[in-house]
């Protein structure tokens, strides 16, 4: 089961599953979630992960859900971690200095440092980089042996709580 923003004036509703015959959900997965939905899934079952835009670059109102879902042994699985504020239309071709001057460092794209950014939020970040491209996979899967200082993971860390 998941939350749901489908209600009136977008409230998102959380149900333990009797609408659809199965007597209550056993774990539950939310997604567009804030912590107030967090806490109010986790009185209904226990929740196994959260799936939430997340990525340098998408205003930070989420940025405190990494860490509680980590505090509590959920899966936090970020979507448009490459994408940023271009969500579905994808990358939006203007990666900011910050990003950049890191990836120039590693010698990577820019891409690859904001998932590698993405991932080093917490053991329990599952990202989503969404991609149809061979290439692209090749370079998403190798942004999880980038190992960011924690200089450039605190610069990184700034963007992200400024919105760039």
């Amino acid at each position: 089961m998941c939350g749901d923003s489908g209600g009136e004036g977008g409230e998102h509703r959380v149900g333990g599953g009797e609408q659809f015959g199965f007597g209550g959900a056993r774990h539950l997965g939310l997604s567009n979630a804030t912590a107030a939905h967090l806490a109010e899934a986790q009185a209904i079952a226990p929740v196994v992960c959260v799936q939430n835009p997340y990525g340098l670059g998408l205003r930070p109102s989420g940025h405190v859900l990494p860490r509680a879902c980590a505090e509590r042994g959920i899966a936090f699985v970020p979507f448009f971690a490459i994408a940023g504020s271009g969500e579905e239309a994808g990358v939006s071709g203007a990666d900011s200095e910050g990003v950049l001057v890191v990836a120039r460092a590693h010698g990577v794209s820019a891409a690859r440092v904001r998932l590698a950014w993405t991932l080093g939020q917490g053991p329990n970040v599952l990202a989503i980089p969404g991609t149809g491209d061979p290439d692209h996979v090749a370079d998403n899967i190798a942004a999880s042996a980038l190992r960011l200082s924690a200089d450039e993971m605190a610069r990184l860390d700034f963007l992200h709580r400024a919105g760039g």
